[in-house]
């Protein structure tokens, strides 16, 4: 009888080597998927979490939230992972079990966030009705501040100006509540920045400007800027030229595409990989709460029959 059960007992035993293996391999996934969706997801909240008000969804926020929760409780548990195969623990292995298949659950959810905010970026008009609603209805609201916030940190960060254009703005509540005259039509966010300037028009400088030759197009827009920058940073190049409705040269001190693309673009980048992050974290927590469930059925038999021996 108890070379029957020390057979048992080796059987069990090979099969336990692989299992084990596997938990050790995935405890190592977990760890280092974890601190990558906590970085990811914490990226995404400094980039883009601030258009939440203006294309009119919170999933923007909810979804790397939700990833970055994710990731740390997903840290937090593999240590028990590791103390639970090490010391052949039962109790801690239904601990690692249960959490591992509650996380699986979140990573669902945090895929289906980050597949909707995709979805109405590319698939109807929401985005583009939503962003000239606020433009045109809420820049000037003094009861949505974070609006006006939002608009004039997306044209600063894209060096971008309306929807379609910067011919929007004459469109918008703000521009027809102006008393004083000649209206601004273009708010300072528009405008190009002292840096922006230098970068699009002075490189045609190599070296001294020849007094003989007549200058490019670029160089005298580089110089006309220069006057009024002491240096290439983001203060605005010349706020009277931009904000009036001027032409020619004129032109070049204020942004002219539109933010649409910008923003559709980079919703688009942050989501699909909300979503994409969330299935692949959602088959390594599950693979682990299966493979904690066998390695926990193989030692469990193991302990009875060793006891019993």
């Amino acid at each position: 009888m108890k070379l029957l059960n020390n057979r048992r007992f080796s059987n069990t035993s090979n099969g336990l080597g692989p299992t084990t293996c596997l938990a050790f391999v995935l405890s190592v996934l977990t760890m280092i998927g974890s601190i990558w969706i906590i970085g990811f997801g914490i990226r995404a909240l400094v980039e883009v979490a601030y258009l939440a008000p203006i294309i009119g969804s919170h999933f923007i926020i909810y979804g790397p939230c939700c990833l970055i929760m994710i990731g740390i409780f997903a840290f937090g548990m593999t240590p028990i992972g590791f103390y639970s195969i090490i010391m052949s623990n039962s109790e801690f292995m239904v601990l690692n079990m249960f959490g591992t298949f509650f996380l699986s659950g979140l990573c669902v959810s945090s895929g289906y966030l980050g597949y909707s905010l995709n979805t109405k970026m590319n698939y109807n008009l929401e985005l583009e009705s939503w962003m000239n609603r606020t433009m045109i209805e809420e820049f000037d609201n003094p009861n949505t501040p974070d609006i006006r916030e939002a608009w004039n940190k997306v044209q600063q960060q894209y060096s971008c100006c309306g929807v379609e254009s910067n011919r929007d703005w004459v469109k918008s509540v703000w521009f027809a509540k102006q008393k004083l005259y000649p209206r601004l039509r273009y708010p300072e966010s528009c405008c190009a920045s002292c840096a922006s300037m230098h970068d699009r028009f002075c490189t045609s400088f190599f070296g001294d400007v020849d007094g003989n030759q007549p200058l490019s197009k670029n160089q005298t827009i580089c110089l006309q800027a220069s006057k009024k920058c002491e240096s290439a940073d983001e203060s605005i190049a010349n706020k009277y030229l931009c904000s009036q409705n001027s032409v020619e040269i004129k032109n070049f001190y204020r942004h002219e595409n539109g933010c649409l693309g910008h923003i559709r673009f980079n919703v688009n980048y942050f989501s699909n990989r909300v979503f994409i992050y969330s299935i692949i974290f959602f088959f390594i927590l599950f693979s682990s709460t299966l493979t904690w469930f066998a390695v926990h059925e193989l030692i469990d038999p193991i302990r009875v029959r060793i006891n019993n021996s």
